[in-house]
């Protein structure tokens, strides 16, 4: 049982590092290969040495991740240094938010994610991602795009109309350098907590500061124009204004509504942006797979724009989306910290240690993947009730996981189906791709692609 220590063994094996600074330089450095190694080393559960007397236990078998994430959720939160960073960005939103602050917050955003409620979302979804086809229809056949700009500014405006019912197409610009100059911030305190504080006024902090007023402004209009209406609306900030607890009465204050607002359009647009890049540099490798996903949509009703009523005829696109998320999941790693001792595998994992559930492994484990490291989307499209639930976990699990992963599920496959309805893909030759660990794991610089109509 979680929690009930019972002969525990020894400590597990790890690697130890430099005699100082422990892994932590490779962690920062190259944190997806450290990933790796250190399973291929030691197996599917590892404690690292950080720095002396600081160890973090990464975690790889399913049955660990849901012993962490739902069985003894209770034991275990966000850690500060992850939770501080980010929240400089979205103050105390879901995403960092703990406790009872959470559970209210969680209590009173979740109606906006209803399925119901979703399907009307979805009809925007699926205008804007048309809109977008067209206007990239008008361009010379085989024009290059670099897809992952086209893709940010999307679901920039996706999220802008569906959850807040505001157009920010004009603000794309700014938002997209302030988002980037963020979370570069915020990876940059996560991974070195020696660095000064943020009322410093050193280079970085002022840089910083100026991102920050750009989307605390963008949040605070939006917030103020929909005041002004003094009209209820049936989109995500209508449901947060109009929201109040049933025990208390009370609504969100001003500044946990500029926080929650915030923290939904960064994870509206950011982590779906990045999964459907990650989506065209796979297609292009594969054009095959592309022609089948396109031969799916045009078996539509008289060969029309797909619509959120044709999800469940979409199944190939679906996958796709699904495959993506396997091999190239927004967090590839989670932490997380013991509030007390528990014990996995016969180990004890002391109070107050943390540890790192990883996407990136155990979405590749060959006990679970046939061939994990190859793009096979029909893998998807097979029941296989061997697998274990938590062999596959992109939007997290349990009590917290992403609020949005119903959303997130229907925008990646009304886009993909819109654009390969009208294109065909082709990866541009002679790139260097490789992934971003910035904060949401995105392809680095860029997926420029060719695109050719159909």
């Amino acid at each position: 049982m979680p929690g009930t220590l019972n002969s525990p063994r020894m400590q597990p094996p790890g690697p130890r590092g430099h005699w100082l600074w422990g892994c932590s330089g490779e962690l920062q450095r190259d944190p997806l290969g450290f990933y790796e190694r250190t399973w291929r080393e030691y197996g599917d559960f590892a404690r690292v040495r950080i720095v002396p007397g600081m160890y973090l236990y990464m975690l790889f078998r399913p049955e660990d991740v849901e012993q962490v994430l739902v069985r003894n959720h209770r034991n275990y939160r966000k850690p500060d240094f992850f939770n501080k960073p980010l929240g400089s960005v979205a103050g105390r939103g879901l995403v960092t938010s703990d406790g009872e602050l959470w559970k209210t917050q969680r209590k009173l955003a979740q109606p906006a994610f209803h399925r119901d409620r979703l399907a009307l979302l979805g009809v925007t979804m699926a205008e804007t991602a048309e809109s977008c086809a067209e206007e990239l229809s008008r361009g010379a056949a085989g024009q290059t795009v670099d897809i992952q700009q086209v893709m940010s500014r999307l679901t920039l405006k996706i999220a802008g109309e569906t959850l807040f019912g505001a157009d920010l197409s004009s603000e794309a610009s700014s938002l997209g350098g302030a988002f980037k100059t963020a979370f570069e911030h915020v990876h940059l305190r996560m991974n070195n907590q020696m660095l000064p504080p943020e009322w410093i006024p050193t280079a970085e902090n002022r840089r910083f500061r100026r991102a920050k007023a750009v989307l605390d402004r963008v949040v605070e209009e939006m917030i103020q124009a929909r005041r002004r209406e003094n009209v209820v609306r049936n989109d995500l900030l209508g449901t947060l204004l109009a929201a109040r607890d049933d025990e208390t009465g009370k609504g969100m204050s001003d500044a946990q509504l500029r926080d929650e607002v915030l923290t939904l359009l960064l994870a509206g647009n950011d982590t779906v942006g990045a999964a459907l890049s990650w989506s065209w540099y796979l297609l292009g490798q594969h054009p095959e797979i592309q022609d089948e996903v396109a031969a799916e949509v045009k078996n539509l009703p008289d060969s029309r724009a797909p619509m959120v009523g044709d999800l469940a005829a979409l199944p190939l696109t679906r996958a796709v989306f699904e495959e993506t998320l396997r091999l190239y999941p927004p967090a590839p790693g989670q932490p997380r910290q013991a509030l007390g001792p528990d014990e996995m595998n016969g180990y004890v994992i002391p109070k107050n240690s943390f540890v790192m559930v990883c996407q990136w492994v155990t979405h590749r484990d060959p006990q679970f993947w046939t061939d994990p490291n190859t793009f096979n989307p029909r893998r998807f499209l097979a029941d296989d009730d061997q697998r274990p639930k938590f062999s596959y976990f992109p939007f997290g699990g349990g009590p917290r996981s992403c609020i949005g992963q119903h959303f997130a599920m229907m925008e990646g496959i009304l886009i993909l189906a819109t654009i390969l309805r009208q294109f065909r893909v082709e990866l541009v030759p002679g790139q260097t791709i490789e992934p971003d660990t910035t904060f949401t794991l995105k392809p680095k610089p860029g997926v420029n692609v060719r695109l050719w109509p159909r």
